[in-house]
Parts: C-alpha cells; structure tokens; sequence
C-alpha cells in the first residue's frame, strides 16, 4: 500500500515545489507589478470619464467597491485580486532570500537589507488593506475658541496664524490647538499636511479651512456698550430680551441681530437691528445700536480614525533601515574596489 500511494506522494511534492518556485520567482513578482499599475492606470481613467460611479467614495476606503458592486469596477476586483498574489509573491520571494542566508550561515547585518526592505513592502499592503476597510471619515467640526467635543476628545483653538502668497492664496497655516481628555490638556500644532494626530496615530484631525468666526456682538444700550453672546439674555429697560441670532450675508443684505421678547399680551415679539448707528432700533423704548462683530480663530477639521497607522510607521522604519543598509553594502564594495 505504501509503495502504490508513494508516487502520488513525490508527484504532489513536486507539483508544491513548483508552485512555490513560481510565487518565489522575480519574474512573478515583476509581471504583477506591472499588471498592478496597469490596472490603477486603467482604474483612474474609469474613475475621470464616469465619476458619476464613484459618488460616495472618499481616501482610501475600499469597502466601497465591495458595498456597491459594478461591473464597471471590474478593474478593481482584478487589482484586488493582482495585489494579494503581489504580496504572497514577495512573502514567499522574500522567505526564500532569508532561509538561503541562513543556511549559508551569514551574519553580515547589511546582507539582510534587500530583504528588509521587502519586509517593508509586505507591512505596507497590510497597512493599505487595513486602512482601506476599517478607516473611517467623520463628519466636518468647527473649532474655535470654545471646547468642542469630539469623540473622547475635546479641542479648542488657541491661536491662529496665516501667511498667503502675493496672488492671495494662503502659503502656511498655522492653528494652535489645545486637547483634553480626562481632565489633562496638551497641546498641538495643526495645519495643511501637517493633521494633529491621537491614539499613537490612529485618530486623526484634518484641516479642512480656516478664518475667523463670528463670536458674538458689540451692543450699544441706551447710550452704555456693552458685547453679548449669541442667546444671551440681555435686559432693556427692565424687560428681558433674548439676543436670538445673528444673520450675515446672503441672508440679509448687512449683518443683523434678532431681539426676541415677551409682550403684554403673552405673545413673542421679534424686532431686527442692523448694523451700524444709522439703523438703530427702538426697542422697549430705548435706542438699541448693533456696533460691532466679535470675530474669533477657528478651523473645520475632518476626524478621521485609521487604525493602519502603526503599521505604516513600521513600514517606514523597514524601508528607512533596510535601504540604509543596501546603501552601506554597496559603499563598502566600492571602497574595496
């Protein structure tokens, strides 16, 4: 019996040894990376002629293609596809490359540099992988000079400075921004390219846009000046009055501020100061004067929470330590040379 079973068992050996001799292959590794730009090519141009497809799709999240399947995103599933048979090409590419050296016992560190940095590769497709499906964009949340909160966190703007180019077009921004949790407060520098990052990473605010805020407003009361918040209650000759919103352009012509009060009669009045002494208001017989907007710093970040995050600091260190030793491998030779 085990002489009849023992060619099917060296035929099925050979056949793995062949599998894994192609998926080790350089040649496998650089015809699906090619395969894989072609594809990403391809996948960009779909995506320019028929964005109407891709409406809802944002960075890096790949659960779209799979939450609305198209066949116009055949290109995709291919890439998919080309992609995982990349990295198990370079998983296995690279096993082989450290088995021979440790067989052939070598123990020069910048032997092991190439290998490194295809340690690198792999890290970064499990990077792209996780981030692509667990990643996720909150929405848009304005900060100013007020606790916000966002998710466990709460953020306020501290300062914010701002440099443009001669044509206008901002140059650097600029926002220092406090965070609490817990009841301890740091602080952090956000700006363009520049997100404040949480959570070792994971938890990320992205600056969206910038300026100033309106605050509040600058009243002046029966000849006494005085600044308000928006939904203070305010008294004007010994009524109480609420100052119940501020309206800016488009919604009138010039900034204005709604008075909402109680009548005699028990029903809400609502009277509307505009900006400026010359639109100044009777109201519970004395003249009311909007002076001024009180303006404040403030920035629109988008959350973002990508878990991927440390692995592709990983990532970076292998690429960083593994071409640094290639780079000294290939000085040393030549200074032998």
């Amino acid at each position: 019996l085990c002489l009849s079973c023992y060619p099917v068992k060296k035929h099925s050996r050979i056949k793995m040894k062949q599998i894994y001799n192609f998926l080790k292959s350089q040649k496998t590794g650089i015809i699906v990376g090619f395969t894989v730009t072609g594809l990403l090519i391809i996948g960009s141009l779909i995506m320019n002629f028929f964005p109407e497809f891709y409406e809802g799709l944002s960075g890096e999240d790949i659960t779209f293609f799979f939450n609305n399947p198209a066949p116009i995103h055949t290109w995709f599933y291919v890439m998919f596809v080309a992609f995982a048979m990349y990295g198990i090409s370079i998983f296995f590419c690279t096993l082989d490359s450290i088995l021979r050296k440790v067989k052939a016992r070598t123990s020069k560190i910048p032997l092991y540099g190439a290998s490194i940095v295809h340690i690198g590769f792999l890290v970064t497709l499990v990077a792209h992988l996780i981030g692509g499906i667990w990643s996720e964009t909150g929405m848009p949340i304005t900060i100013a000079d007020k606790w916000v909160q966002a998710g466990e966190y709460e953020l306020k703007v501290t300062g914010l400075e701002t440099t443009s180019y001669p044509n206008g077009m901002p140059r650097k921004i600029k926002a220092q921004i406090e965070i609490r949790k817990d009841g301890e407060e740091t602080s952090d520098t956000l700006g363009y390219n520049n997100p404040v990052l949480l959570d070792s990473g994971t938890k990320q605010f992205l600056l969206r846009n910038y300026g100033n805020m309106p605050d509040g407003v600058v009243l002046n009361i029966d000849g006494e000046t005085r600044a308000y918040n928006i939904k203070d209650v305010i008294e004007i000759n010994g009524s109480k009055v609420l100052l119940a919103n501020l309206y800016l352009p488009p919604q009138f012509r010039i900034p204005a501020i709604q008075l909402v009060s109680k009548g005699k009669d028990g029903k809400y009045n609502k009277s509307y100061v505009r900006i400026g002494r010359q639109n100044a208001q009777n109201v519970k017989g004395v003249n009311v004067i909007f002076e001024d907007i009180k303006v404040t710093p403030a920035v629109v970040v988008t959350p973002k929470e990508n878990p991927s995050i440390p692995l592709t600091l990983i990532a970076i260190g292998c690429f960083g330590s593994g071409m640094l030793l290639v780079i000294f491998r290939t000085a040393y030779k030549m200074v032998r040379v």
